[in-house]
């Protein structure tokens, strides 16, 4: 299990239909195995997600936030980490908004 407690991450890349951004911050905090984290940033004006480690690798959370136009939305997600060559967390994610059952794919970089 990797320690993300007062990481940060920005976007490298998300399906059409999600709202975050490479202008999206990402500060996550842990506690054992829960994990939260706000981000904003981009389409986003505030957000906020908390859920667990489900394996050593692997996060599953909910998330919900406001975008720009004041509308809140809100999904599930998995997300599978790994090492990058230089020593940076990278974090490949599967997520599925729960207001209208989109799903896309996306993955986050530690900066």
């Amino acid at each position: 299990m990797f320690d993300l407690n007062n990481k940060k991450f920005i976007a490298l890349q998300n399906s059409e239909n999600g709202e975050v951004s490479s202008q999206t911050y990402f500060h996550y905090f842990q506690k054992n195995q829960m994990i939260w984290a706000e981000y904003s940033g981009g389409e986003i004006a505030k957000g906020f997600l908390i859920g667990k480690w489900i394996t050593e690798t692997q996060i599953e959370f909910t998330y919900q936030h406001l975008n720009n136009k004041l509308e809140n939305r809100f999904g599930h997600c998995v997300t599978h980490f790994q090492l990058t060559e230089q020593g940076k967390l990278l974090g490949k994610e599967l997520w599925q908004w729960l207001d209208s059952l989109e799903k896309g794919e996306s993955q986050i970089i530690e900066v």
